[in-house]
């Protein structure tokens, strides 16, 4: 090993900071470096916030006794209460976060397994109504004597956000001709900002936000102001923000935040929420449009500050997209074709799926074991004797645990242990049918859920053979659509 891996820690801190800096591209003879904000342990820029302010609360309060707890009252747009809740996961501390109606489910399941609790606030609120998310902490601070909180729009010192921007000067040794950071509570973009303008003449710094936001140039849209992109916008001034480092303000739409941050997953494997699609827009459009150049070598950073995993409901659900209008030409035209326009209308009689090898519910372990072991086959549809009816199914995998587990034997028949698609089995499995004429688009989807496909004929009367995503992979294969 050329390098020394990381010390053993009792803290989760400790591993906070000091990210990785990517070049992703060239755009217009602009090079682009991404600050990979969301390597942070919960995939937040929010961590080094949160870590920076629950050390300075203790230096001042103590560390909490384990059977007095504090509470912390967070009111952000889920991020920062994730990072809060995460790091007090050790410590003796109540975690209250005020979230906006726009948050993710994902992060809404996160913070409820953090074991905080969840206060849900209108989305674009002034923060003086007593609904706002910053109200409502201030009015249950109340009820508790050592309350504290951790609004970012009030924060004064920014030293976490100092430390970034050292890092980002090291890392570019100073070089540097243009800023993008995805601004909300303002704080990352006064920190960062002023303390690299101190130390790089001449350099430009943008401010990025969804359209319908107010902190630019741009009037807030009030009540009437809405976007889907979290993490980023604001329909007011937030104290935090000194617009004074700000020498431009880019204002980005949800599908080109959305589109970005999938083509940044899909091509470069850069695993960024949709806030950071927004502030690589941005950034990528300016580059486009600049037209004069010198010798100089034009650079660009952009602080990709949250991760895709927090949005797999969202902006890593195809459907999803699709259904909120956020993919754009690019897009749209990848996803169609995997879902739908490299199958051509082939449907599943076009794989040429060989006669199915079937075995009565009253067969013994054994004798399905040695069936598919002989064929190679993972499961073997069940046939009911009779009528020819399929009325499950059984898998190898299955058969070997519970033998090993001892709770069947080799002589135990077929129907005691198999998954039933009947009501009068205690096994049930939910069946869908899938016969010749079903689309392989329809198959393909049908596998994001399912190992294989038993093909019947409508009436579920015959089984006529077994599909896998094999199948499904080698036909795209020989006909080269793969």
């Amino acid at each position: 090993m050329t390098s020394q891996p990381p010390a053993i820690t009792k803290s989760l801190s400790d591993s906070i900071g000091l990210t990785p800096m990517l070049d992703i591209g060239t755009t217009n003879k602009v090079q682009l470096l991404a600050k990979l904000e969301f390597t942070n342990p919960t995939g937040s820029i929010k961590d080094r916030l949160a870590k920076y302010v629950l050390d300075e609360h203790e230096k001042r309060h103590g560390i909490p006794a384990e059977n007095k707890r504090r509470t912390i009252l967070v009111p952000s747009s889920a991020n920062l209460g994730i990072s809060i809740a995460t790091l007090a996961a050790k410590r003796s501390y109540k975690v209250i976060s005020v979230v906006p109606e726009r948050t993710s489910n994902d992060r809404i399941l996160l913070l409820k397994a953090l074991g905080a609790e969840i206060v849900r606030s209108p989305n674009e609120v002034r923060p003086e109504a007593p609904e706002s998310a910053h109200s409502v902490a201030k009015k249950l601070a109340e009820q508790w004597e050592d309350a504290l909180v951790v609004d970012e729009t009030r924060i004064v010192d920014l030293t976490p956000y100092h430390n970034l921007a050292e890092e980002i000067l090291q890392q570019t040794s100073a070089s540097l001709d243009a800023l993008f950071v995805g601004v909300e509570s303002g704080a990352a973009m006064s920190g960062i900002a002023s303390y690299l303008k101190q130390r790089i003449p001449g350099l430009k710094v943008f401010g990025v936000e969804p359209v319908g936001s107010g902190l630019g140039s741009h009037q807030p849209q009030g009540h009437h102001a809405d976007w889907k992109v979290e993490d980023i916008g604001s329909t007011f001034v937030p104290s935090s923000l000194n617009k004074r480092v700000v020498d431009e303000w880019i204002q980005v739409s949800d599908k080109e935040a959305y589109s970005m941050a999938r083509r940044l997953i899909r091509d470069q494997g850069v695993m960024c929420g949709p806030s950071s699609g927004a502030v690589v827009a941005a950034a990528t459009n300016h580059a486009a449009g600049i037209t004069q150049h010198t010798t100089h070598t034009y650079r660009s950073v952009v602080i990709l500050n949250d991760t895709s995993r927090n949005y797999t409901s969202t902006l890593l659900s195809d459907d999803w997209l699709l259904e909120n209008d956020l993919a754009d030409d690019v897009v749209m035209r990848e996803l169609e074709y995997l879902s739908h326009d490299r199958y051509r209308a082939a449907s599943v009689e076009d794989l040429q799926l060989p006669a199915a090898v079937t075995i009565p519910p009253s067969a013994s372990i054994a004798n399905a074991l040695d069936l598919m072991l002989e064929r190679e086959y993972s499961q073997l549809p069940v046939i009911h004797p009779a009528n020819k009816k399929l009325v499950g199914y059984v898998s190898l995998a299955s058969l070997q645990a519970r033998l090993e587990q001892g709770t069947v034997k080799l002589d135990d028949r077929i129907e005691s242990c198999m998954y039933a698609f009947n009501k009068a089995s205690g096994n049930l499995s939910k069946y869908q049918v899938i016969t010749p004429d079903t689309s392989l688009a329809e198959l393909a989807k049908f596998f994001e859920k399912n190992s294989f496909a038993v093909v019947t004929d409508s009436q579920r009367k015959w089984c006529l053979g077994v599909a896998t995503k094999y199948d499904l992979i080698s036909f795209l294969h020989r006909r080269q659509f793969l």
